[in-house]
């Protein structure tokens, strides 16, 4: 006997008229909640790159420089430590950043190009603030999209 068939058992004994309808109801309702919803159609790798990259800069902007390491190519972290990544991250503070535009020329490769404010400390003191469009690659390699710095290249 199957779970639904033994609370149906239940309810036809335990409840009175009244209640074996709501029970009835309730047990349709949880039987169309098993259902799995059909999936929409798979994220193309454009999105699925666009989200990855803002989930870097979104890490950026907390000071989560952890979360953005872990967003660098394996080979990339194999030659860059996390204290040097934190240290030179942490010379800008990032106010903003959107993902503005995602080209992939290939199956593995994609352009990012990126809209950030940021604000920097000068050497005597005063605080810059400016913006920029920023380009990064990212690559499909070792089981998932990785960004790979410019000077990786």
């Amino acid at each position: 006997m199957t779970e639904k068939h033994e609370i149906a058992t239940v309810l036809r004994r335990k409840l009175p008229q009244a209640g074996r309808w709501i029970g009835a109801m309730l047990l349709a309702l949880s039987a169309c909640a098993s259902v799995p919803e059909q999936s929409a159609a798979p994220l193309d790798k454009q999105e699925v790159v666009a989200r990855i990259a803002q989930s870097r800069w979104d890490a950026l902007m907390k000071g989560d420089f952890e979360a953005a390491y872990k967003l660098m190519s394996p080979a990339t972290r194999s030659v860059v430590k996390l204290e040097d990544f934190r240290r030179k991250s942490g010379m800008v503070t990032w106010k903003a950043a959107s993902v503005r535009k995602v080209e992939c020329s290939a199956d593995d490769l994609c352009a990012v190009r990126i809209d950030v404010k940021y604000a920097y400390k000068l050497r005597i003191g005063r605080t810059v603030e400016s913006d920029r469009v920023m380009a990064e690659t990212w690559r499909n390699t070792a089981g998932g999209w990785w960004y790979v710095p410019a000077d990786a290249l």
